[in-house]
């Protein structure tokens, strides 16, 4: 049977192009009247390539009265009046922004673009380009007797590209909120604005004071605005589907399923719809395979900066709660979470009243965080990092247990000191420091996990049995390890747990060689300091 051909837009950002050229186009047009009724200055964050761009080109034509772009949509059907409406639409991603006077070069380019499409008196002799924006909006309204449109996305490209200068920033937010500031200002002549980027610090460094914008990152109303849902996926992209589904010889709902697992589970508000990651969905389909296409377009560039020279703990990544506030806040060197959930790392995953519950939202993510985050963790070079890795592996296969054990704790050894808190060894040894003696032998727990993780093996953590709870079991084809940790310890006593709460009972008649294996981990060296292990078989 032919296979039906599609034609996909990836990175395809205008709307005329992606409807004259046939490609396939998830209807959000019912969101329009919800955005006019939302207010007439509206704010949204979205993690990159997740269809902002796409979403104020497909305003840019709905208020421009293109109405013939918009046939077959749902705002086909509602909209009566189809207005043709001044537009001013500024793409920031389209200027380096190094430097103030970059930005401030590409603002006068494009008012002055807008200038000679009115047929308005150039206004290049003025040095202020918010001063030029103002009069630009009066202008247009004033000659067209209509009021102006306002769409600006990646307004937040000046601030990331100079957040680790001061003075290159200081001088670059006195140029963009001249800008910004002039919307409100011009209230009175303007009928809508919107403006988009990855950052939440747009109400604490642009449009401060009075200006705020209506933010609507985290409304329950536009939860699934950008991005696809369950129901937009297998409404828009069957052919797709079937596609991955023939070249992996998997039945429909095992496709689905791991689209799910690989690319699904965003999630902005408190509102339970969860969205796809579009980019990598769409490239997906196109390709016919299950990759990492959202991360290998590159990791951001604040997000290296800021987390690698921060004081990052690993424990962040793992499920957490969070109030709202601190989710909206700005990127800050004493806390990762902020960047992690702006820029898509981490999603929410529960709501309990105020709090917030987050973890890293699908395998993509788990892979990139993994793949691109633990070298720099573990202080290996992009080139020692998967030969570490393999070599563990082999190990793990192969059942050298001193070897895989070796090579952790090599690796562990590695971990900033940093990370494990900031009271000293000798304190962490007194009663009164208890929690940060728990904080150790956590961090030591799950540092092995994430470990483990990265080497698409089997492990689990916290297992539940009849005796209690396993610290880790790691299982393979041939082999089965039941581990458990211990601080300043010794790997006998591990052992002596392990048996004395049965923790070997689950695998009685399994097939495999059953190692059960204590690993002691010391406060003062950091690292692994002695273990210990037997097998059953």
């Amino acid at each position: 049977m032919e296979r039906q051909k599609v034609r996909y837009p990836i990175g395809e950002q205008d709307f005329r192009e992606v409807r004259e050229n046939g490609c396939v186009y998830v209807d959000k047009t019912h969101f329009i009247p919800d955005l006019i009724w939302a207010g007439k200055f509206l704010f949204l964050s979205r993690p990159r390539r997740f269809g902002k761009s796409l979403l104020l080109s497909t305003l840019h034509y709905y208020f421009k009265g293109d109405k013939e772009l918009f046939d077959g949509l749902w705002i086909a059907n509602h909209e009566k009046k189809w207005t043709h409406y001044p537009v001013l639409h500024f793409d920031f991603s389209r200027c380096s922004a190094q430097n103030a006077e970059e930005m401030k070069a590409f603002l006068h380019r494009r008012l002055g673009e807008y200038e000679e499409e009115y047929g308005l008196k150039t206004n290049s002799d003025v040095e202020d380009a918010g001063e030029r924006f103002g009069t630009l909006i009066k202008s247009i309204s004033l000659k067209t007797g209509l009021h102006v449109v306002i769409l600006i996305d990646e307004y937040d490209k000046g601030i990331m590209e100079t957040m680790d200068d001061q003075p290159r920033l200081d001088a670059m937010t006195i140029v963009l909120r001249a800008f910004f500031s002039q919307p409100k200002a011009m209230t009175a002549h303007v009928k809508f604005c919107m403006v988009t980027g990855v950052a939440r610090f747009a109400n604490y460094t642009l449009f401060s004071g009075p200006n705020n914008f209506s933010d609507i990152s985290m409304t329950r109303d536009f939860a699934s605005i950008c991005g696809i849902t369950q129901d937009e996926l297998i409404e828009n992209f069957q052919p797709g589907i079937a596609k991955i589904k023939e070249y992996n010889n998997w039945s429909t709902e095992e496709t689905i399923e791991a689209l799910r697992l690989k690319y699904d589970s965003y999630r902005f508000t408190a509102s339970k719809e969860k969205v796809y990651n579009p980019f990598s969905l769409l490239n997906a389909f196109f390709q016919g395979e299950l990759d990492d296409y959202w991360i290998k377009t590159g990791l951001s560039r604040v997000f290296v900066k800021y987390l690698t020279n921060s004081e990052f703990d690993l424990l962040e990544l793992q499920d957490l709660w969070v109030d709202k506030t601190r989710m909206e806040d700005i990127f800050r060197k004493d806390d990762s979470i902020p960047l992690l959930f702006q820029t898509g790392y981490l999603t929410i995953v529960d709501v309990k009243d105020t709090l917030y519950r987050l973890a890293i939202p699908n395998g993509e993510v788990r892979q990139a965080l993994i793949d691109q985050l633990m070298p720099r963790y573990l202080g290996l070079t992009e080139k020692e990092f998967p030969r570490k890795m393999r070599e563990l592996k082999s190990k793990v296969l192969s059942g050298d247990i001193n070897g895989w054990i070796k090579e952790l704790q090599s690796l562990i050894s590695k971990v900033p000191y940093h990370l494990y808190g900031k009271t000293t060894p000798e304190e962490e040894e007194t009663e009164k420091n208890v929690n940060s003696i728990e904080r150790f032998e956590r961090t030591y727990h799950i540092m092995v996990h994430i470990i483990f993780q990265l080497l698409s093996l089997d492990a689990r953590s916290e297992i539940c049995v009849s005796g209690g709870r396993i610290d880790m079991v790691i299982e393979t084809a041939q082999l089965v390890y039941v581990i458990e940790f211990k601080l300043n310890s010794t790997p006998q006593e591990a052992i002596a747990q392990i048996d004395s709460k049965d923790y070997l009972l689950s695998w009685s008649a399994d097939h495999r060689k059953v190692y059960k294996i204590g690993i002691v981990f010391s406060s003062q060296n950091r690292t692994i300091s002695d273990w210990a292990y037997q097998t059953e078989q």
